[in-house]
């Protein structure tokens, strides 16, 4: 199993929203217990989609409580409506006395009955803010919605992508990074095992275009691993160099530290 390809594939994505088969879900968590690579992305969309869920909701009026035992009055507990809508006093020895005869369907349907009204009032209070909560979920939705579209295309780029391989040069063996090469000319850059720079110092790509360098940006160790550079057409092969924060208008031949054919 191609592994990047795997996690490229949207289906980690769809298991974070829950939205895969059970035989999905099945392979993709055996995958897990046997792959850390997978494991880590698996755990990253699902904290990407919680910190996304908890940014959007909603916290409840302080007041919410206050409101709601103003719009409900109920009558004290000595006075208790039958079944012919009578209402019989009760005084406290009569009701001690009774224990509201708990085997009486009478006093079940007088719970049941507060409950109803207890629910009713919670509707009531919140039919005008009902609407705006409603719009709100809408364009929240929307918002994932967008995102999820814009994930899923990009792992269908990137799917399509040429892989390849930088591999540290004679002065920095070891080492590797990346380059994924789209069909329409973008490129993406990872960084595998590269040190990080130095202060002052960043990592710089280049692409070989008929013999010359290219400069395709710069990469931020601090951002996402793998992050989208600038595009570049017939591109023979891809070098990564250090330079000076802000990069170079070319290469620094000594300082490079991968490099990969197309």
């Amino acid at each position: 199993m191609d592994i990047n390809a795997y996690i490229s594939s949207g289906i980690i994505e769809q298991y974070a929203l829950g939205i895969t088969t059970p035989e999905e879900a099945s392979i993709l968590e055996c995958v897990m217990k046997h792959n850390s690579e997978v494991e880590n992305a698996v755990l990253q969309a699902q904290e990407t989609l919680e910190n996304l869920a908890m940014a959007q909701s909603v916290v409840p009026a302080l007041d919410l409580k206050e409101k709601i035992s103003a719009k409900l009055i109920f009558d004290t507990v000595e006075n208790i409506v039958t079944e012919d809508h009578k209402i019989i006093q009760l005084d406290t020895a009569d009701v001690d006395s009774r224990k509201l005869k708990s085997k009486s369907p009478n006093f079940w349907m007088i719970a049941a009955s507060l409950l109803l009204l207890i629910s009713l009032g919670w509707n009531i209070l919140n039919t005008n803010s009902k609407n705006t909560e409603i719009e709100t979920l809408a364009n929240n939705n929307e918002v994932l919605k967008g995102q999820i579209d814009a994930v899923e295309q990009q792992n269908n780029l990137l799917i399509n992508a040429d892989k390849i391989k930088l591999l540290g040069v004679e002065t920095h063996p070891g080492l590797l990074a990346t380059v994924l090469y789209s069909p329409n000319n973008q490129v993406y850059l990872q960084l595998d095992n590269l040190p990080q720079a130095p202060t002052g110092k960043e990592y710089q790509l280049w692409a070989i275009v008929d013999g010359a360098p290219v400069d395709l940006g710069m990469y931020n160790q601090s951002s996402a691993k793998l992050q989208q550079m600038k595009t570049v057409v017939n591109p023979q092969a891809f070098a990564i160099t250090l330079e000076n924060a802000g990069g170079s208008a070319s290469p620094t031949m000594e300082q490079m530290y991968v490099l990969g054919n197309v």
